[in-house]
């Protein structure tokens, strides 16, 4: 960091986390080894920003190893250029007030960096390595560490489209897959479903977006929508992504549902 400021002090530093969950009033001292998950970060209140970042395994001081996440919330100066302070798979010393539930800690300070530990330095060397999950019909799935996803490509009624298949810590993703062999058995009506969905929800905003005259019919709005991507969350939910065909100006055409309630929602993020 490029310049020198002042912590929040013991009493306010839980109110640098937004979530307002219940914190413990000591400080500790933890080591951990960073996670690839990717960092954020936003504009403090009090002068500061927030460095939100997550440590793959972690042990407070003189206890054993833990290998659920910790996140971390970290106060840096305004100014500060913090992305680039803590790669993934470095191992650092940090006092840190712990929230009640032991799964978030707001930095007091960083004490040590580069630490050495055995443990720690296993767990860095493991995070190194690809998870992959092997299916018959979507072939290998390999986990993205830096969002928390398996990925892979999957034939949609003809199409190769991107996997997407949410997961957690545990890395099971039994549920999912159903889900996904679900949808992908009965594609063709499953794409039938989606393109009635869309054209209901979306057509009339689309040709509001047009000139006059440019107006579009159905037909045409389904041409021009294709889909890219299907993610998969663990709840049976599901999400298809399509290119919007400069409809709505490079917005991304998104419909998603569940299989307990169909199709639910449309939107354009982007």
């Amino acid at each position: 960091m490029s310049e020198r400021f002042e912590f929040p002090d013991l009493d306010n530093l839980s109110a640098v986390d937004p979530a307002g969950c219940e914190y413990s009033s000591k400080l500790v001292e933890v080591e951990g080894v960073v996670s690839q998950s990717s960092q954020s970060g936003w504009p403090g209140s009090e002068g500061y920003s927030v460095h939100l970042f997550s440590l793959a395994a972690w042990l407070v001081v003189g206890e054993p190893l833990r290998r659920n996440t910790l996140l971390l919330l970290r106060p840096v100066p305004v100014e500060a250029d913090y992305f680039g302070d803590f790669a993934a798979g470095t191992l650092h010393r940090f006092e840190v007030v712990l929230s009640v539930d032991q799964t978030r800690a707001v930095v007091s300070k960083l004490t040590k960096r580069d630490i050495v530990n055995r443990e720690l330095a296993t767990v860095a060397k493991e995070l190194e390595q690809p998870v992959v999950v092997k299916t018959e019909r979507f072939g290998d799935l390999t986990l993205n560490r830096s969002i928390g996803w398996f990925e892979g490509l999957a034939d949609w009624n003809g199409i190769e489209v991107e996997l997407s298949i949410e997961t957690d810590e545990s890395l099971d993703i039994a549920s999912q897959l159903e889900t996904a062999e679900t949808l992908f058995r009965d594609a063709t009506q499953w794409q039938k479903k989606i393109d009635a969905f869309a054209v209901a929800e979306k057509l009339e905003l689309a040709n509001d977006w047009q000139e006059v005259g440019n107006e579009m019919d159905a037909e045409e709005f389904l041409d021009r929508m294709v889909l890219e991507s299907i993610s998969i969350g663990p709840d049976g939910e599901f999400e298809f992504w399509h290119d919007d065909g400069d409809i709505f100006y490079g917005h991304s055409i998104q419909i998603s549902g569940s299989l307990s309630e169909g199709l639910t929602d449309s939107d354009i993020p982007g």
